[in-house]
């Protein structure tokens, strides 16, 4: 009987592969492969010699089994060149194919590494079977629910002086979220990068830090604080910029190409000139 267990030995591997290149764990830029992933299909063969075209891989299944593959990362030797561990392009096979991993992902989830196949300019499935492009998960990004991120203002009740360090502070933590894309599970690592302080006097500020609540004790520096010079009305606002990176499965982590931003709701606060007052004499 044959089982989903049964299934892969590649049955073409190009004569163009790389010596010492390893496909296991390949490392791909966004400009690969046409600026694409899993873009091709694959054929396999099972451990009785029976083979099986799953088209499109994106979303080829056998026996419960999804299969996946990747456009290869070209590396230097890092001898001539330094960048070892970069990504020259595409690893290429065949007459003028591209090198492809094939990852089988199981109805639970978890992946495994199956073995590498060159994929061909003209495979209809190639051209035909729906991909994770980088403007794809991009757009998945934007779809996923972010957190608020409160602008909070110290002294509080909306009031404070001119010349005085006022206090700027928000609540942003980083977080994880799996959506389907295309029928596949897509993991998203989600980190707040910057945070954007509009003042409301025409200034504005662009920190990494989100700032802190006022402690005794805390020298100012380890604030996000800005000082008014003159009294009026402002209206303050902030702008949290959020970046990810993402996964597909268990696979390697890889940067999202853009970014998604949140603008908190405006606070009006009352800059006062404090006025001294003799309270005793002696």
């Amino acid at each position: 009987m044959r089982t989903a267990a049964a299934i892969l030995l590649l049955l073409v591997v190009g004569a163009g592969a790389a010596s010492g290149d390893d496909p296991a764990g390949p490392t791909v830029a966004g400009s690969d492969a046409t600026d694409s992933f899993n873009a091709a299909a694959t054929q396999t063969t099972d451990a009785y010699g029976s083979a099986s075209s799953l088209s499109p891989a994106a979303g080829g299944s056998s026996n419960g089994m999804t299969y996946v593959v990747d456009p290869i990362c070209q590396r230097d030797d890092g001898v001539v060149q330094p960048t070892a561990f970069g990504c020259e392009g595409p690893l290429l096979c065949g007459s003028d194919g591209i090198m492809h991993t094939v990852t089988a992902t199981l109805p639970s989830g978890s992946t495994a590494y199956s073995g590498v196949t060159c994929v061909e300019p003209g495979d209809p499935a190639a051209t035909t079977a729906p991909i994770l492009t980088p403007g794809r998960i991009l757009e998945a990004f934007k779809r996923i629910p972010l957190p608020e991120a409160p602008l909070n203002i110290q002294p509080p009740d909306g009031e404070t002086l001119v010349n005085f360090d006022t206090i700027l502070h928000t609540q942003a933590e980083p977080f994880q979220e799996s959506v389907r894309l295309l029928g596949r599970q897509i993991t998203f690592d989600i980190t707040p990068t910057t945070f954007t302080w509009a003042l409301g006097d025409g200034e504005s500020m662009t920190t990494t830090d989100p700032g802190r609540a006022y402690a005794k004790g805390v020298p100012m520096d380890q604030y996000v604080s800005h000082r008014y010079t003159e009294a009026g009305s402002v209206t303050l606002q902030l702008t949290t910029t959020w970046g990810a990176r993402w996964r597909l499965g268990s696979g390697p982590w890889r940067d999202v190409d853009g970014t998604v931003t949140m603008t908190s709701p405006a606070e009006d606060l009352q800059v006062r000139t404090a006025q001294p007052q003799l309270v005793s004499y002696d």
